[in-house]
């Protein structure tokens, strides 16, 4: 997509729309969302999520998000139906978000997946991130790298951008236009929130889509 205010060779953010789901009316607001290119459901912040019927998800550009407590998630779930949700996605062919570490613990099926790394307080050495990318990029729809802030991790996370176009990366806990930079500099996905912010320095999906919307017109 050629662009009269960014680079013609720039490929335009995918923006994502998150919104946590804690009730049966949010899963009907996400189901309305359709200015967004996906809609993210946050499952963790639901009691039940093996009740919701996901086959009206199917040819949706939803992605579906259990995630681990460990990385941000709302509620601690059991493995074991994190993995039968999983493969329950994978046959209505529903795009979901799971963390690497997940992967690597119960041997999920990844390709077309997104798969992701979140990492707080003590950063990983940019070694050991770059070599869990090369891993999983040429399968995976996205991989996606988030970070609360430390020293140099600007540079930490454009750095990665360079390790190929499935790349998704993005600050938390900063000043939200810090997710526009990174995603004017090659990430694949931008994360914003519907009704309330599901990580820290998100702003709000519409306003992105404004952003983006001048950017790349």
């Amino acid at each position: 997509m050629c662009s009269s205010r960014v680079g013609a060779s720039t490929r335009r953010p995918l923006v994502v729309a998150s919104i946590p789901i804690k009730s049966l009316e949010d899963l009907e607001t996400a189901l309305s969302i359709s200015d967004a290119d996906y809609v993210e459901i946050r499952l963790d912040y639901f009691d039940n999520p093996s009740s919701i019927d996901y086959t009206v998800f199917r040819g949706r550009n939803v992605i579906a998000t259990l995630r681990e407590y460990s990385e941000g998630g709302a509620k601690i779930f059991d493995p074991e139906l994190k993995k039968r949700l999983i493969r329950l996605w994978r046959e209505l062919g529903i795009l979901y978000d799971v963390e690497i570490s997940f992967v690597e613990r119960h041997g999920i099926e990844y390709e077309d997946a997104i798969v992701s790394i979140h990492l707080f307080d003590k950063p990983r050495s940019l070694l050991e991130i770059k070599n869990s990318v090369k891993k999983y990029v040429d399968k995976a729809f996205a991989v996606k790298i988030a970070t609360t802030p430390f020293k140099g991790y600007k540079k930490f996370l454009a750095s990665l951008l360079e390790l190929g176009d499935n790349i998704a990366v993005m600050p938390m806990s900063t000043d939200p236009v810090e997710r526009i930079a990174f995603a004017l500099l090659g990430s694949k996905l931008v994360y914003g929130y519907v009704t309330e912010p599901t990580a820290k320095g998100q702003m709000h999906y519409r306003k992105i889509l404004e952003i983006i919307k001048t950017l790349f017109t």
